[in-house]
């Protein structure tokens, strides 16, 4: 496995996809022992479906939201409690097969998040 994230930072780049296209990748080099984790799952969020990707490698934790409206990467922050992640304006906390989606810029306060439940796959 390559241990660059060649994957997990085109992830990153998609952030800017939706004002211009990009034809290039960004590489993250890790330390030669690190493995790389890439977790694909859908959640569905009230009448809108999210598609995550969750990249783990080491002490880097960053997901790749696929949204109707666009793309965002988030970088795992501090939380009591689940996994929180933060991009840009907008917050993903997940916990267990549930996640809230808040957008900051519409709730600076965190208090009306968009629920989310996994799609459990058949």
């Amino acid at each position: 496995m390559n241990k660059s994230l060649a994957s997990m930072c085109f992830a990153a780049l998609s952030l800017a996809a939706a004002s211009s296209a990009l034809a290039e990748d960004m590489v993250i080099p890790l330390p030669n022992d690190t493995t790389v984790e890439k977790v694909e799952t859908v959640y569905q969020c009230a009448t809108d479906t999210v598609d995550a990707t969750y990249f783990n490698a080491g002490d880097i934790s960053l997901v790749r939201l696929g949204l109707k409206d666009g793309l965002i990467v988030a970088a795992n922050v501090i939380s009591g409690s689940g996994a929180k992640y933060q991009g840009g304006t907008h917050v993903w906390w997940s916990k267990g097969d549930e996640a809230d989606l808040y957008d900051l810029m519409e709730d600076p306060d965190m208090k009306q998040p968009v629920h989310c439940v996994e799609v459990k796959k058949t």
